[in-house]
């Protein structure tokens, strides 16, 4: 009877030795995951980027459209604000407008620097009025289209 005891007990530890083993275990693994997010939320954090684009006749003092639209007409300006995140030391942001998907309308570019949210601000009109279609706005960023937005003149 004292043996079997002792065998309990022993099984007893054993079970509870590899139970701490498998909890401790999960810890370190928690632990580098933790790390890993953390790690990887900095870089998309730092990492410029475009978030959004939105277009209006009107823009503010922070550079953000007043009154969103993508339908104007040939007589009016239509701006862009282009919304980037991220950190950036004067990097170049391209917009290069086309029309009907094929003739480039005009190119802007403009250096920005940050090191959160900018808003930067484009801008399109033509003396005589723009010609009626489809224009569409690329955001261009260290020579890559990141990002497009289509509106239409009327």
């Amino acid at each position: 009877m004292k043996g079997s005891h002792q065998a309990k007990y022993a099984r007893a530890a054993i079970i509870l030795a590899v139970a701490s083993a498998a909890v401790a275990c999960s810890r370190q693994q928690q632990a580098n995951i933790d790390s890993a997010v953390d790690s990887g939320t900095v870089a998309i954090r730092t990492a410029f980027s475009v978030i959004d684009i939105d277009m209006g006749r009107r823009v503010d003092a922070d550079n953000k459209i007043t009154d969103k639209t993508d339908v104007f007409a040939a007589t009016d300006t239509i701006y862009a604000s282009v919304h980037t995140s991220g950190t950036a030391t004067s990097s170049p942001v391209m917009a290069r407008w086309t029309l009907n998907d094929t003739t480039t309308v005009e190119e802007k570019t403009q250096n920005v620097t940050t090191s959160g949210d900018a808003y930067t601000t484009f801008s399109l009109a033509k003396p005589g009025g723009l010609a009626v279609g489809k224009y569409t706005l690329h955001v261009i960023i260290d020579g890559k289209e990141v990002r497009t937005k289509d509106v239409s003149v009327r």
